[in-house]
């Protein structure tokens, strides 16, 4: 099944619970687009772009109540994600279903009765949203 191909400047959604973390997005979540082929004067993005993909967030959980922060990432794509695409040599990030998302921490929340968070990281999830409606593959 085809599904709408991602380009330059699409924005991301990350799911707000990583493990026992609720994370908020505070930088700007979109991916950069490096494909030769464009679509709308936007350049395709293609496999790759997502490991370039590099968002601030701020995070507490129940034990750790006081606000951190740290990045998030694309960790892995979803199968269904790529796409061969015939304009471009390498396949194409298509919106498909979600990719694996992880949020390392840079700053640790804390909790003033027992300090700060040990964990260094957490995964979770989030997808595409699509700026084009007309150019699919897959």
């Amino acid at each position: 099944m085809s599904d709408y191909v991602i380009v330059d400047g699409d924005q991301l959604k990350f799911d707000p619970q990583f493990g026992a973390n609720t994370v908020t997005v505070t930088g700007l979540a979109q991916i950069s687009g490096t494909g030769e082929a464009t679509i709308d004067n936007k350049n395709v993005c293609i496999l790759g772009d997502e490991k370039k993909v590099s968002v601030s967030a701020t995070y507490i959980s129940s034990a750790y109540p006081q606000s951190g922060s740290g990045t998030l990432t694309i960790a892995s794509l979803a199968a269904d994600q790529q796409a061969p695409f015939v304009m471009a040599q390498t396949p194409v990030i298509v919106v498909g279903s979600q990719f694996i998302a992880l949020f390392t921490v840079q700053t640790p929340a804390t909790n003033p009765n027992t300090g700060p968070d040990p964990t260094p990281m957490a995964s979770g999830s989030g997808s595409f949203t699509n700026s084009q409606l007309f150019v699919t593959a897959g």
